[in-house]
């Protein structure tokens, strides 16, 4: 951020002086201790397994040059505090005191801000804005998945005077916490990827869910505008009292304002055209990933880039850590989707790859092996959401279903219902002592589950089981 005095922080935190020092704030603020610099502004944040205020010390020998804590430290601290001119500053709750200090400091950005929420999809959306944008301006966006109170207000206080854009992702959990972080980012540009069953644990419902996700439509600024998806009625619902521009993407004939048409998915990626004129090749697996893709394209198009820019940006795009992303172990290829889950991410995943073509000249007919763990924060419905993907699994093309973790029994059952052979196993290591003998050295594999799953696992497993296997050729 840009270096703002003490006294600024402590009246826009609503903080109390414990320590005046001299140290001064270089305009860098952290939660984190081990990657403190010279200069920043240590924020204590207390979480369920740690607390900020335990790294006071610490802190202040890194060069801090303010603290901002809750809790009043002992006097031993202060005084070391005041001996090495540390400024240090008290407040209510720090997590919200870091939230009013980054609302505060975007009042002042230039920079336009562009909100990315919905249930799929942020993250690679809030990517290939990035990709785009950046051809032409200067900004930032949202580090991995740095879209709660504490990651959002951090990304947006990353934000420099000369930077032009920052695309922020924004995630709930709860009712109430898409509403909070759209206060802090006030956006110019919001795009709503979509609204799936995510966190039912919380949001009950997909009427809740688009009630919480469409929040964030009510903060764009005056004179900006809402991108979004037109296949969620419950969204459309849930958004028709909120005013101001708003453009709209979906499949050929739908009627929205940008139209996909001759989608061509392959091995490498997809092709699609936008309202029978433009072509672009986009290097994702995935026909979600499209509309994803005409999302960004809007924003793109909103910021100024010529569809000339765009086409040539996007072929640039790398697909985002364990999202759909290819990872080639010996002569298997792993589409690795292991980073999160909820039922229409699953079946998003299941449909693309019982249809992707598979096929190849030097290793011939290659099977499709979909290895499928747990849904987590799903409620109640639980069981009947895993029983659904069990069903749809079955239903697709996919030559061995394999399922993992204790929920994962109920679409393991359903499968079997439908006549298909499946293997279930109980956790990620048990499936990884069984995988090589399930596999032929051609397959494919689809990882798909909750990050809680810990899925990914099996990629450094296989790896492990390669390069033991290449060593003692």
């Amino acid at each position: 951020m840009k270096p703002w005095p003490f006294q600024q922080i402590r009246r826009v935190t609503l903080s109390r002086w414990l320590a005046r020092g001299t140290r001064e704030f270089t305009g860098r603020v952290t939660t984190d201790s081990r990657d403190l610099h010279q200069g920043d502004l240590f924020i204590a944040i207390i979480g369920p397994n740690f607390d900020g205020h335990n790294f006071i010390f610490a802190a202040m020998e890194s060069g801090a040059a303010g603290i901002l804590v809750s809790r009043t430290p002992d006097e031993a601290l202060l005084a070391a505090a005041t001996a090495a001119s540390v400024t240090i500053l008290q407040c209510d709750n720090t997590v919200r005191a870091l939230n009013r200090l980054a609302a505060a400091y975007r009042r002042e950005l230039r920079a336009k801000v562009i909100a990315v929420g919905g249930s799929n999809g942020k993250t690679t959306t809030k990517q290939i804005i990035q990709t785009l944008l950046s051809q032409r301006f200067s900004g930032v966006a949202s580090p991995k998945s740095f879209n709660n109170n504490i990651g959002l207000p951090l990304t947006l206080l990353s934000v420099q005077p000369q930077h032009e854009y920052v695309v922020l992702e924004v995630g709930t959990n709860a009712p109430g916490e898409v509403e909070a972080l759209g206060q802090v980012a006030s956006p110019d540009i919001v795009v709503i990827t979509g609204v799936g069953l995510e966190h039912l644990e919380f949001l009950t419902d997909i009427d809740h869910v688009a009630r919480e996700e469409a929040s964030l439509a009510r903060f764009v600024a005056p004179d900006g505008i809402l991108l979004l998806t037109n296949d969620s009625p419950e969204l459309l619902n849930a958004l028709r009292l909120t005013r101001g521009p708003r453009f709209t993407i979906g499949d050929a004939g739908s009627g929205a304002d940008m139209e996909a048409t001759e989608i061509h998915e392959s091995l490498t990626g997809t092709d699609f055209i936008v309202n029978g004129r433009m072509g672009y090749h986009l290097p994702l697996l995935g026909r979600h990933n499209v509309f994803n893709a005409m999302l960004a394209i809007g924003v793109a198009r909103r910021m100024g880039l010529t569809d000339e820019e765009i086409q040539t940006g996007l072929p640039a795009i790398k697909p985002a850590s364990m999202r759909l992303e290819p990872m080639q172990i010996g002569t298997h290829l792993i589409i690795n989707d292991a980073y999160n889950a909820n039922p229409t991410s699953m079946a998003a995943a299941i449909k693309m790859f019982a249809t992707i073509p598979l096929s190849d000249a030097a290793l011939g007919h290659r099977r499709r092996v979909a290895i499928l763990g747990d849904m987590l924060e799903l409620g109640a419905g639980s069981a009947e959401l895993h029983r659904q993907m069990g069903r749809l699994a079955a239903e697709n093309p996919i030559d061995v279903l394999i399922f993992v973790g204790p929920l994962m029994l109920h679409a393991a059952d359903e499968a079997r219902q439908k006549g298909m052979t499946v293997h279930h196993f109980m956790d990620v290591q048990v499936a990884g002592t069984h995988l090589p003998g399930l596999l032929n050295k051609s397959d494919v594999i689809l990882l798909k589950a909750s990050r809680g799953t810990r899925l990914e696992k099996l990629s450094d497993l296989m790896s492990a089981a390669e390069q033991t296997s290449a060593g003692s050729v």
